[in-house]
Formats: structure tokens, sequence, C-alpha cells
């Protein structure tokens, strides 16, 4: 008897273990996470030499994002990018952002935020006037900083959706490096979309890069890759209900 109820007490240990086991794995999620949307306010007014307060809205979906894990603001003044400040914010309320900078000169200048949140990058970009200058189209210094960076890897989705990933054919570590996509549909350039990009090493966690619009159908970001290998980048495009698509490319890292 002794044996017997032995055995059925084993039995049962057994059973619990593995339902624990069960239980405690973890369930794979493959949902592609709501984008990052951030959105800067800067003064309709700004004059040389006098403090200005810059501030960005970061919010996932409905939800305003308290925990950004970096954001940050660089601005420069037209054509001098590599000489242009970088100023740190903080969060205010509501997932407002703030940093406080002092514009030296009159001219027109770019102001773009760094958001890093929830494994996903998001780089919204506005142009300011400062004194008498006239703003010009924002989009305009973005594709200066991209020039010469839409040569290399490609990869085309079958169907009436066809989406184009670009980027130098040298890349290296641990520098910014120009990603742009570019996307039709029937033909004709996809506009309005929202376009991000998984980055992933290795089939470790991946990055979420977020792309802004620089021209009809056109989709540009810059990415610092931390370290060498070949990278599975898989490129999402959605557009109302109507539109989820996504693509697959490789790229090399030296």
């Amino acid at each position: 008897m002794k044996k017997i109820l032995f055995s059925i007490m084993a039995s049962l240990l057994v059973l619990g273990g593995c339902s624990q086991s069960e239980e405690e794995k973890p369930a794979k999620n493959d949902e592609v996470p709501q984008i990052i949307e951030a959105v800067i306010q800067v003064p309709e007014t700004i004059n040389p030499g006098e403090e200005a307060t810059l501030a960005v809205t970061v919010r996932q979906g409905d939800e305003a994002v308290t925990d950004a894990d970096e954001v940050k603001f660089e601005i420069w003044q037209e054509g001098q990018k590599e000489n242009g400040d970088m100023a740190e914010a903080k969060h205010d309320s509501e997932g407002k952002y703030t940093a406080d900078h002092i514009f030296a000169e009159e001219g027109l200048y770019y102001v773009q935020s760094h958001v890093t949140a929830r494994s996903q990058h998001t780089m919204p970009m506005v142009s300011v006037q400062v004194g008498e200058a006239k703003a010009e189209d924002s989009g305009t210094g973005h594709e200066q900083e991209n020039e010469g960076h839409e040569e290399g890897h490609s990869h085309s989705h079958g169907g009436e959706v066809s989406i184009e990933l670009q980027a130098s054919d040298q890349i290296h570590a641990n520098k910014q490096t120009a990603l742009s996509v570019k996307v039709d549909n029937e033909g004709e350039p996809l506009a309005e979309a929202k376009v991000k990009l998984e980055i992933a090493l290795n089939g470790a966690t991946p990055q979420w890069v977020n792309m802004s619009e620089t021209e009809p159908g056109k989709y540009t970001a810059d990415h610092q890759f931390t370290e060498p290998g070949t990278y599975t980048i898989t490129t999402h495009v959605e557009k109302g209900d109507d539109i989820h698509e996504h693509t697959e490319t490789e790229l090399t890292v030296q």
C-alpha cells in the first residue's frame, strides 16, 4: 500500500512540475509593436541670442511615453550640420520632453529630435526661423544630409506593393548610417505611410527605427549599428487598414 501511495505522489509531482514549466514558459509574441510617434514643438518666433524652449511629445498609440531611454535635440544652422549642437531633453509631463537652447544668430536652422524608447528610435525634424530668415521645407535639410547614400542593398516585395531598402555599400559599426526605403503601390509612390525598420543581429532582441517621409514614397532614417556582423532588417510598411506589408534584407556591417 505504501508503495502504491508513493508512486501516485511521485506521478503528481512530475505532472505538477510539467504544468509549472508550461505556465512559466513565455508566450511567443510575433506582433509588431505600435509605432512610437514623436511630434516637435518650437516657438513661432525665435530671436537670436535669446533662450528658446524646444519640446517633443512622445506617444505610443493612445499612451503617453514617460519612460523614454533617451531624448535629445540636434540643432544646426543650414549647411552646417557638422557644427551642430546637442541638447539633452528632460521629461516634463504626459510624454512631453523639453530642453532649452540659445540660437546665436539669425538664419534658417534645423531641429531634429532623437528619441529612443521601448526598443524603438525615431528622429522627426523641423526647420525653424531665427530672426528675419525664411523657413523652408524641413525635408530639404534631411535630403542634404543623406546625399550619397542611395547605393547598395535592395529587396523588392512581390505583388502590388514594392519595398526597396537602400544603404551605403560599406557600413561601419559605431558610425551613423543613412538608410532609405522607397515604397511603390501599383507603380506609384506610396505617400503618408508608416514605415519602420526591425533591425536584429544573430537573433538578438531587435531594435525598431521609425522612418520619416522626405518626399512622396521615400522614407529615411539614420541608424548606428553597434557591432560588426550580418544584420537582418525587416521593413514594415502600413497605411490604413488595407496595406500592411513587410520584407527582409540582410546588411553586412564591418
